[in-house]
């Protein structure tokens, strides 16, 4: 039996090959004897192979919109980025890549290498977008953004999950040990209890425990109520610091203005930090629901401080963190990824060696020394994932050179000079490493290619590699990577062994920092956040079960009616409308036409739009640029977006 995992996201949930008579792959199964996700897999992962032999796949290189030979297609990348760096400065070179690269490694390791080589500060990440600030949050909480702690729900009594629908798509920053039913399912028959903290009764809500109507972009609000409830209960512990600053910020804010910045009557809060008090073990999560809301990273700290404050800090059932956290981040800062550099636009600080995504358009098109000329953009589409999409339209099109490296014509890709042919995860050997630290188990994924890449596609290494080489960039690693080292690395088929985990030891060793300067900053500017005004509503963004961000091509359950809103019924009533109408959504930046329906559970005052749609891009609505940014995390705000909404008269 072949046995590969899936790269989509950090679940990286083992799955199975089943082969053809002539050796093709035919179909993927979740694994069921895989001893982490053990038989679990979500269908992005299993339905791949789609995605992998879709009809619009770029297999050959592309200059100009014209096919070309791959050593023509390198040759006038490197040509034209030399011209660039030579009559402007390596500054007016930027990168960007997306999610996908975080699941690539040696794609990662090439292209923080090639930044690094070319000497451009310039290098930006799809992070900025959904997961920044847990990387910022855990730089101030632990020292280091790879530092973090994960829920072991596995063995808790209570689940307090807030802004995730793991139902419909695997939770971030955490493996699911064989999924949702698994764990949530598993409290509950423990006799547990699952909380989910989200502006509407989501799929999970439904299936696994209570729901918990939150306003949305408040839950730092609701963490913050909570902290203050539970702070009598602190224990002493040397291993922490700030924790009586934090406290006096905590206690001097009301209860009800807590509840009324959230939604949720003063009484439930009141109840639940009564219930994390008695829990015999609570397992505390925050997702992207949260991390978009514009206070991501006060939440993250928030939540380490309730997780420690209630006992549940490095324990069995709490909140745990993976030995291997430590290697990893002696590793980052080895690789010069804790260096930090600043943006000339706004003045941002890079974050694990990467810009905010929200000011790459202003860093094409604000005039100045070392403004960026030419961009290459590897596994993503930030015309589609980034706000503010007519500026970044306009600021690709005004660049000197666009080079894409990708499997797709994405839309970013429309206006490149040049599309080079990526392979697929499918298609390549990977180490599971960005997984590791979200996990309890200590094995670390291996796999080697299902299957040869198509037509003239390559690995992201092996094509960057040679452009490095065609650059004369310095380094022997270029020439390894471009002879694929990858047929030389172990496939061992249980494996590698990781570190063991051991509850308690973390906080034996290393210090919590729950206090700094940054920490008071974002709670004054949070006090000082303007409530919604009358009249308006607020847009989330909702997740599918087969399109993931802007990278999956379009996938779609076939007859899905996935193309509309969500509101609440008396929400729609008072619009007045029916199911199936069509209203205009309308922000400070845009308007969306989009059919609607009601739907129980939906907070009032909320429109719910799905994220990643094929010709419906709810980002057109969301501010981008240097005032909607986070910044301490570089993180865009994305969720619990002011708006207004009205039904399209016919």
């Amino acid at each position: 039996m072949d046995t590969t995992y899936c790269r989509i996201c950090e679940a990286a949930c083992g799955l199975t090959v089943e082969r053809g008579p002539r050796g093709e792959p035919v179909r993927l199964r979740p694994h069921r004897e895989h001893p982490v996700s053990r038989g679990y897999a979500c269908a992005k992962g299993t339905r791949f192979l789609e995605v992998a032999r879709h009809e619009d796949r770029v297999l050959h290189p592309r200059l100009d919109g014209r096919p070309a030979a791959w050593s023509l297609a390198v040759e006038q990348v490197a040509e034209r980025l030399r011209r660039v760096i030579a009559e402007h400065g390596p500054h007016a070179v930027g990168l960007y890549f997306g999610n996908p690269m975080a699941f690539n490694t040696l794609g990662l390791v090439a292209t923080v290498a090639f930044g690094r080589a070319l000497g451009t500060r310039n290098l930006f990440y799809a992070g900025s977008q959904d997961c920044n600030n847990k990387f910022a949050g855990a730089e101030i909480v632990h020292g280091s953004p790879v530092i973090q702690a994960f829920p072991d729900f596995a063995h808790t009594d209570l689940a307090l999950v807030l802004g995730s629908n793991p139902y419909v798509s695997q939770s971030s920053f955490v493996h699911l040990e064989g999924g949702g039913p698994a764990n949530f399912g598993g409290i509950l028959e423990r006799g547990g209890s699952v909380v989910w903290v989200d502006p509407r009764r989501s799929e999970s809500a439904r299936r696994w425990g209570e729901h918990l109507a939150i306003r949305p972009g408040t839950d730092a609000w609701l963490l913050l109520g909570l902290l203050r409830l539970c702070a009598d209960g602190a224990p002493s512990d040397a291993a922490v610091e700030g924790w009586p600053q934090l406290r006096a910020r905590a206690e001097a804010v009301s209860l009800d203005e807590v509840a009324a910045r959230t939604g949720i009557a003063r009484g439930e809060i009141e109840a639940l930090a009564e219930r994390l008090r008695r829990a015999p073990s609570a397992a505390l999560h925050m997702s992207v629901g949260v991390n978009m809301s514009g206070f991501g990273t006060l939440a993250y700290v928030l939540l380490q401080a309730l997780a420690w404050v209630t006992g549940n800090y490095d324990r069995p059932g709490g909140l745990l963190v993976n030995p291997i956290s430590g290697p990893l981040a002696r590793a980052f800062e080895i690789a010069g990824l804790s260096d930090r550099v600043r943006s000339r636009v706004g003045g941002f600080d890079s974050l694990l060696g990467t810009l905010p995504g929200g000011i790459l358009a202003d860093e094409i098109l604000e005039p100045g020394p070392e403004r960026i000329r030419a961009l290459v953009v590897l596994a993503g589409d930030p015309l589609r994932s980034i706000p503010g999409a007519g500026r970044m339209e306009r600021a690709l099109r005004s660049l000197d050179f666009l080079a894409c490296i990708d499997m797709f014509e994405s839309a970013t890709a429309r206006h490149a000079h040049a599309l080079l042919p990526a392979a697929s995860w499918l298609e390549r050997w990977d180490l599971a490493v960005t997984t590791v630290p979200f996990q309890r188990s200590r094995r670390i994924e291996v796999s080697g290619p299902v299957m040869p890449p198509p037509g003239e596609s390559r690995t992201d290494a092996v094509i960057l590699s040679e452009l490095a080489v065609a650059l004369g960039l310095p380094g022997p690693q270029w020439r390894v990577l471009r002879r694929g080292v990858d047929r030389w690395l172990p496939r061992p088929r249980a494996g590698l062994p990781g570190l063991k985990l051991r509850p308690g030891r973390w906080l034996a060793r290393h210090r919590l920092r729950l206090w700094d300067e940054r920490v008071e900053g974002e709670l004054l500017r949070l006090r000082a956040a303007p409530a919604i005004a009358a009249g308006r509503m607020r847009l989330i963004g909702r997740r599918r079960r087969l399109g993931h961000n802007s990278w999956m091509h379009g996938g779609q359950r076939s007859g899905d009616a996935e193309v509309v809103a969500w509101v609440s019924p008396e929400d729609l009533a008072r619009l007045g409308g029916s199911d199936g109408v069509e209203i205009e959504i309308r922000s400070e930046v845009g308007a969306l036409r989009i059919p609607v329906r009601a739907v129980d559970g939906v907070a009032s005052g909320t429109v719910v739009v799905p994220h990643g749609l094929p010709g419906c891009n709810v980002n057109a609505l969301i501010p981008a640029g240097e005032a909607s940014i986070e910044r301490v995390s570089g993180q865009l705000r994305m969720t619990g977006i002011e708006v207004g909404v009205g039904v399209v008269k016919a």
